[in-house]
Protein backbone atom coordinates (compact mmCIF):
# COMPACT_ATOMS: atom_id res chain seq x y z
CA UNK A 1 0.00 0.00 0.00
CA UNK A 2 1.46 3.16 -1.14
CA UNK A 3 1.52 6.02 1.95
CA UNK A 4 1.03 9.37 0.59
CA UNK A 5 3.57 12.05 2.51
CA UNK A 6 3.25 15.60 1.92
CA UNK A 7 4.63 17.27 -0.42
CA UNK A 8 6.29 21.44 0.11
CA UNK A 9 7.76 23.99 -2.34
CA UNK A 10 11.94 24.75 -1.38
CA UNK A 11 11.73 28.28 -1.87
CA UNK A 12 15.34 28.05 -2.20
CA UNK A 13 15.79 26.35 -5.34
CA UNK A 14 12.01 26.15 -6.28
CA UNK A 15 11.56 21.76 -6.42
CA UNK A 16 9.10 20.34 -4.56
CA UNK A 17 10.03 17.50 -1.77
CA UNK A 18 9.21 15.30 0.71
CA UNK A 19 8.27 17.98 4.05
CA UNK A 20 10.17 15.78 6.10
CA UNK A 21 13.44 16.59 4.23
CA UNK A 22 12.72 20.15 4.68
CA UNK A 23 13.49 23.10 7.20
CA UNK A 24 10.35 25.02 8.17
CA UNK A 25 10.60 28.25 9.37
CA UNK A 26 7.98 31.43 10.13
CA UNK A 27 8.26 35.13 10.20
CA UNK A 28 6.89 36.71 13.10
CA UNK A 29 4.66 39.70 12.91
CA UNK A 30 7.85 41.85 14.11
CA UNK A 31 9.90 40.36 11.84
CA UNK A 32 11.70 37.99 13.75
CA UNK A 33 12.94 34.23 11.89
CA UNK A 34 11.50 31.53 13.69
CA UNK A 35 12.72 28.21 12.94
CA UNK A 36 10.43 24.78 13.17
CA UNK A 37 7.60 26.44 14.51
CA UNK A 38 4.46 25.40 13.36
CA UNK A 39 2.39 28.30 13.68
CA UNK A 40 1.43 30.58 11.38
CA UNK A 41 2.39 31.15 7.57
CA UNK A 42 5.58 29.50 7.09
CA UNK A 43 8.31 28.24 3.79
CA UNK A 44 10.41 25.28 3.50
CA UNK A 45 13.71 25.58 2.60
CA UNK A 46 16.16 22.29 1.69
CA UNK A 47 19.27 21.97 4.65
CA UNK A 48 21.31 22.67 1.73
CA UNK A 49 23.77 25.57 0.90
CA UNK A 50 22.52 26.43 -2.43
CA UNK A 51 18.95 26.68 -1.86
CA UNK A 52 19.95 29.25 1.31
CA UNK A 53 22.03 31.19 -0.93
CA UNK A 54 19.12 31.25 -4.23
CA UNK A 55 16.48 32.20 -1.32
CA UNK A 56 19.02 35.12 0.08
CA UNK A 57 20.09 36.56 -3.83
CA UNK A 58 16.21 36.23 -5.14
CA UNK A 59 15.68 38.87 -7.39
CA UNK A 60 11.77 39.62 -5.81
CA UNK A 61 11.29 40.33 -2.47
CA UNK A 62 7.78 38.31 -2.49
CA UNK A 63 7.82 35.33 -0.46
CA UNK A 64 4.56 33.83 -1.34
CA UNK A 65 4.54 31.07 1.62
CA UNK A 66 5.25 33.59 4.02
CA UNK A 67 2.49 36.86 3.14
CA UNK A 68 5.27 39.35 2.96
CA UNK A 69 7.81 41.08 1.06
CA UNK A 70 11.35 40.59 2.45
CA UNK A 71 14.55 43.10 1.06
CA UNK A 72 17.54 41.24 0.18
CA UNK A 73 19.34 42.23 3.08
CA UNK A 74 16.85 40.58 4.83
CA UNK A 75 16.46 37.65 3.50
CA UNK A 76 20.54 37.43 3.69
CA UNK A 77 20.03 37.82 7.20
CA UNK A 78 17.36 35.23 7.92
CA UNK A 79 19.33 32.76 5.63
CA UNK A 80 22.85 33.10 7.25
CA UNK A 81 20.70 32.77 10.44
CA UNK A 82 18.79 29.34 8.62
CA UNK A 83 22.77 27.80 8.40
CA UNK A 84 23.96 28.71 11.62
CA UNK A 85 20.67 26.40 13.28
CA UNK A 86 21.60 23.70 10.50
CA UNK A 87 25.17 23.63 11.26
CA UNK A 88 24.10 22.74 14.83
CA UNK A 89 21.51 20.59 14.19
CA UNK A 90 24.16 18.66 12.18
CA UNK A 91 26.52 18.48 14.77
CA UNK A 92 24.32 16.85 17.63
Amino acid sequence: MKVNRPIRLCIGCGSRDEQATLLRFTVGPNGELKIGTRNGRGGYLHRRQQCLQAFAKARTGMVRSLGVVLSREVRKQYAALIEQQVTQWAEK
